[in-house]
């Protein structure tokens, strides 16, 4: 499905700020907003006394409320709602083709940041399109509004969220904060010693060199849109919350897809992102390259 913002919503406070995000989002970009809303639709022994009933008109009116919602505050916005009778992973899931799936997260302040639900990790997880994180009053501007933050990593999925991450601050009109950070092995701090080598100031400089590198072409294709590059020797997931917390209206990260008997996993990054950044995190999906995989020593 091509030109959709979809939005998951179930009424919860977090699943509105989700919407009003999304649907800011959608206007931004000339694109359609589909409101879904998962009820599975499974008889139990409560059928008989109507409860089953009761639920799903209850989740019909939630449903309306919110198409109602958007489409007073968003009137020239083209506004899709549907009430979907799967499980809210699967359904969800299932929207993977939309441009961005966009999700409430129940928020722990300014400090802990996200509390990333179940089914959240689980969508996160399958989904192969770009997945945004909301939670509860970012849609109002509680917090943030003064760049985007996307974290890089030169030899993995640079090209895809460097992609998102330009497009976002140039619909925004912001300026946009591209993060390498790296560390030194241990090993190679103390054979730089022996050596009487600066290790570290050669792999900062190398560093620098390479985020330039990456960055250069959206540059180039995003003229309008004020960047800023930061390298640091420091743990990613540490500097992103850092500077979220300074006041970014956006984080974007990568999630590498990985096909894998044993399930698909967020990486430890993401994880940690999504736990401590009080702002919206955009997690894009990437595959590795032929080049990448090579180098990894994969078939």
């Amino acid at each position: 499905m091509s030109g959709f913002v979809v939005v998951g919503v179930d009424g919860s406070p977090e699943s509105l700020a989700a919407l009003d995000w999304a649907a800011e989002e959608a206007a931004g970009r000339g694109a359609v907003l589909k409101v879904v809303l998962a009820w599975p639709s499974v008889v139990t022994p409560l059928s008989v006394l109507g409860a089953v009933d009761l639920a799903h008109r209850q989740a019909e009116v939630t449903l309306r409320e919110a198409e109602l919602r958007v489409r007073e505050r968003w009137p020239e916005l083209e506004v899709v709602a549907v009430q979907v009778p799967h499980d809210p992973v699967r359904a969800l899931v299932e929207e993977a083709g939309a441009e961005t799936l966009v999700l409430g997260s129940r928020g722990l302040g300014a400090v802990a940041g996200f509390l990333v639900g179940s089914v959240s990790r689980r969508v996160l997880a399958k989904v192969e399109c770009p997945v945004v994180l909301v939670r509860k009053g970012e849609a109002e501007g509680e917090a943030g509004g003064g760049e985007v933050v996307v974290g890089v990593d030169p030899y993995q999925g640079a090209a895809e969220v460097l992609g998102q991450a330009f497009a976002a601050a140039e619909r925004r009109g912001l300026p946009l904060r591209a993060v390498y950070a790296w560390t030194l092995p241990v090993a190679y701090q103390y054979a730089g010693i022996a050596a009487s080598v600066d290790v570290t100031g050669e792999m900062q400089a190398f560093a620098e060199g390479e985020l330039a590198r990456v960055v250069q072409p959206w540059r180039a294709e995003h003229p309008g849109v004020t960047v800023v590059e930061e390298v640091l020797n420091a743990r990613p997931a540490k500097v992103l919350a850092e500077r979220a917390a300074a006041g970014a209206e956006l984080v974007v990260i990568g999630r590498r897809v990985r096909r894998s008997p044993l399930g698909a996993h967020l990486g430890s990054v993401a994880h940690a992102v999504l736990h401590h950044v009080p702002c919206p995190v955009a997690v894009v999906p990437y595959e590795r390259t032929p080049e990448e995989k090579q180098e990894a020593g994969d078939e």
